[in-house]
């Protein structure tokens, strides 16, 4: 049905002989779907795929995520987001994260298309959950084994943490948490479909560690943050116009590289909440 060329022995794939706007089968769909659980991301180079059909694509995979509380989106098309930064509007996306963890649902998956691209950088980074806990000593795994870590919005924090709209910054503060939230999640996560194991943490958006205080919690953060930053889990994908990337949200951290300002890049994404067929 198509190639599968793995990018690296750990995490990543390119699907070559993919044609979307030809073939709508779920047959390739499902293939699609399980060279996801096999690779944790995969990417499709000249998917070439106009806004309607990114939607069509990312629904056959399960429910869509409603519009992201800071992110514009695409005119038309609310579920959407348009992530466009040059140099007067950096992006806020390079850092080690897995999307909206502080949500009460994490997302399942997201789906990327890059519209237009620097000449020279722009790429983004995958790392593997799986693999990160898998290097894990033994009694490591055992000491995280019942820790429990408290999400919220981290960096969000910027973006109401300033007067506006005749309300001050601590009111701000107080409404974007309601807004965005926070939530409980292990430290030691079970993927709900393959049953592998993943060390369940990204330095965006794990604000403390239950039952430990606050310098406990930072020193433990700063050990996993520096483990999980490991060339051998990573791949990283140079973009081209119309490069499409599907990724399992729940087994991966991302890192958008920063490095193209003050060039334009812009970016299209959906986000898959619950995973259809789980």
């Amino acid at each position: 049905m198509f190639e599968i060329d793995p990018l690296t022995p750990t995490i990543g794939a390119e699907l070559k002989g993919v044609s979307l706007s030809t073939n709508s089968s779920p047959e390739l769909f499902d293939a699609i779907y399980q060279a996801l659980l096999d690779h944790q991301v995969i990417f499709i180079r000249d998917a070439e795929i106009t806004p309607a059909a990114h939607l069509a694509f990312a629904q056959t995979f399960g429910e869509l995520d409603a519009p992201h509380p800071l992110y514009p989106h695409v005119e038309g098309f609310e579920n959407i987001m348009l992530l466009q930064n040059d140099g007067s509007t950096p992006p806020d996306t390079n850092s080690w994260h897995t999307d909206l963890t502080f949500k009460a649902e994490q997302p399942f998956a997201s789906v990327l298309v890059a519209r237009h691209v620097p000449a020279v950088g722009g790429d983004t980074i995958w790392s593997s959950c799986y693999a990160a806990y898998e290097r894990l000593s033994a009694g490591m795994k055992s000491d995280l084994a019942d820790l429990v870590a408290v999400h919220d919005m981290g960096d969000f924090r910027n973006n109401f943490a300033f007067e506006a709209n005749g309300k001050t910054a601590v009111e701000r503060l107080d409404d974007g948490m309601q807004r965005m939230g926070q939530y409980l999640r292990p430290l030691i996560g079970t993927h709900p479909v393959t049953g592998r194991k993943f060390l369940n943490f990204n330095e965006a958006f794990v604000n403390h560690i239950v039952g430990m205080t606050t310098s406990e919690s930072n020193v433990l953060k700063t050990m996993l943050a520096t483990h999980m930053n490991q060339p051998e889990d990573q791949v990283r994908w140079r973009w081209s116009n119309g490069a499409l990337a599907m990724w399992d949200n729940r087994v991966t951290m991302h890192y958008a590289v920063a490095d193209y300002l003050p060039e334009f890049r812009s970016m299209n994404r959906i986000t898959v909440v619950r995973d259809r067929r789980q």
